[in-house]
């Protein structure tokens, strides 16, 4: 009896540890941050660029146009500085869209730490964020103006293998105009791999099951 209990033991925990595994390599999740400095605490912030350097007014960067691992798409991008009628570039120059919305970019380098500050002139936003494993959508999100306050949104993918590879800004409202700056690119601590976690597992059903034996 005492074989027959420690063998079922060890099948349904084999089992359990497969089922865990099954799970992390299968899911996929995003923690948001609403605080940089709790964001930046979380691994190595590798990028941090700004469009400071295109001042004030209106500009035109091109499309598409690369800063660092990013690279905005949107159908026409514009850079919002001081000056103009729009409150979101007064206090820093930010990255927008010429066609108001949406503003959209890719992303390199397989990072899984994102954020940026944003801003938009009136009314709620949405955010999406696409990784290479699934697509997560923030709706409804409220923004400062820019003027001169701006929200922080971070982002970290934390199921193993994961990282972000684009994001999109709509706002819910015709002649809504948004703005991000201080984009943020790094990397968390390790997620531990699927097969080192069914290797603690398996080392944790072990160690007890030999103190179970002993006390008996």
């Amino acid at each position: 009896m005492q074989k027959t209990s420690t063998y079922q033991a060890f099948k349904y925990g084999i089992a359990a540890v497969a089922l865990a595994v099954a799970s992390m390599s299968a899911s996929a999740a995003v923690i948001t941050y609403s605080d940089r400095a709790s964001f930046d605490a979380q691994g190595t912030i590798v990028e941090n660029s700004n469009f400071n350097d295109f001042g004030a007014g209106f500009d035109s960067p091109g499309t598409p146009f690369t800063r660092g691992s990013v690279t905005y798409v949107s159908a026409e991008n514009l850079t919002v500085g001081a000056g103009t009628p729009y409150s979101i570039g007064q206090s820093q120059t930010v990255m927008s869209n010429n066609y108001w919305s949406p503003l959209t970019g890719s992303i390199a380098n397989q990072f899984n730490l994102f954020g940026f500050d944003a801003a938009v002139t009136s009314g709620p936003v949405d955010i999406t964020i696409t990784t290479n494993l699934a697509t997560y959508l923030f709706s409804g999100l409220t923004l400062p103006n820019g003027a001169p306050d701006f929200a922080f949104e971070g982002f970290q993918a934390t199921a193993a293998g994961e990282y972000f590879t684009g994001f999109r800004i709509d706002t819910l409202g015709s002649s809504y105009l948004p703005g991000i700056t201080n984009v943020a690119l790094g990397n968390a601590g390790a997620v531990p791999e699927p097969a080192t976690a069914a290797l603690l597992g398996l080392g944790l059903l072990g160690f007890g099951m030999a103190r179970r034996r002993r006390k008996q």
